[in-house]
């Protein structure tokens, strides 16, 4: 299974793949809205990629040299772990189909720390809330 590193909230690459043989630079960052939470955002070309909002997450590198994106899943109790093209990380990463990581799994824990690391400790947005 893959393990994980290097929380942050944003992450500069500056030989990443744009399609075919192109590359350039690529931006990975989290925004905030008060009212609806955490989202990722990607900057490659053109217009920003975003995902839906969700609770706290970062931005970690995998053991396989790989770029992650992890996030508390809004007001439930799970972590989803993304690709970095946002999609669902396979059981590869997680070992679950799903790419949800749930209490009672090792890996929970460890995912939980990281997000606090970035976060400064607290988890905002972490399932106990409204």
């Amino acid at each position: 299974m893959i393990t994980f590193s290097n929380p942050r909230l944003t992450a500069t690459f500056d030989n990443w793949p744009l399609g075919g043989a192109r590359r350039g630079r690529c931006v990975f960052g989290i925004e905030f809205n008060p009212n609806k939470g955490y989202r990722f955002t990607r900057v490659t070309t053109g217009k920003p990629k975003v995902t839906t909002y969700g609770g706290a997450g970062a931005i970690v590198d995998g053991s396989d040299g790989r770029t992650y994106l992890i996030q508390w899943a809004g007001l439930y109790d799970f972590i989803k772990v993304l690709r970095s093209d946002f999609m669902c990380a396979g059981e590869e990463v997680t070992g679950k189909a799903s790419g949800g990581v749930f209490p009672g799994d090792p890996l929970y824990d460890t995912l939980d720390a990281l997000i606090a690391q970035v976060q400064g400790g607290e988890i905002p947005l972490k399932s106990s809330e409204p």
